[in-house]
Parts: structure tokens; C-alpha cells; sequence
């Protein structure tokens, strides 16, 4: 697969196949396991309050000021909390 550069990429996910092998299926599985027990859907409980804030998803970065980056922190943080990877 070419982007539009020409440059040969490659897939992210295998190419489905017809049948799968059962041993395949219980390998990935184990993956999976593993990397749960690697890094657990728990999501961390900050505890922080913020007060005062603008969603603000855009930052320039030659013009900026406090304020402006305290907003997008604030976004990220909300974002975070509702994707559950902060409590």
C-alpha cells in the first residue's frame, strides 16, 4: 500500500484471511491479557478541581499567553476524564 508520496507502507492489521487457525486466536488473546496486566483500564484518580475554564482546543505557538495554555490544559484534562484514563 502507497500513500501519496509513494512511499510503501505497511498495514496496520493483517489482511483477513477465509479461516483462522484456533492457536492464532488463543495467542492474540494471551497478548491481550498480557497487556492488560501491563497496563490496566484503571483509571487514575487525580483529584483535581478546575475552576474558571474555556474549552480550547487551539494553541499558537509564536502567540500565546497564560491563560491561553491553561485553557487547553483544562481541555485536556476534561478530554482525558471522558475518555476514563483520568478519574
Amino acid at each position: 500500500m502507497a500513500d501519496y508520496t509513494g512511499v510503501v507502507q505497511r498495514p496496520i492489521y493483517p489482511i483477513p484471511e477465509e479461516e483462522y487457525d484456533r492457536s492464532v486466536l488463543v495467542q492474540l488473546i494471551e497478548v491481550l491479557r498480557l497487556r492488560d496486566q501491563i497496563t490496566p483500564n484503571i483509571p487514575i484518580s487525580v483529584g483535581w478541581t478546575m475552576t474558571n475554564k474555556t474549552a480550547d482546543r487551539v494553541l499558537d505557538a509564536d502567540s500565546t499567553t497564560l491563560a491561553e495554555v491553561a485553557d487547553v490544559l483544562a481541555t485536556l484534562i476534561d478530554d482525558l476524564k471522558a475518555a476514563g484514563y483520568l478519574g
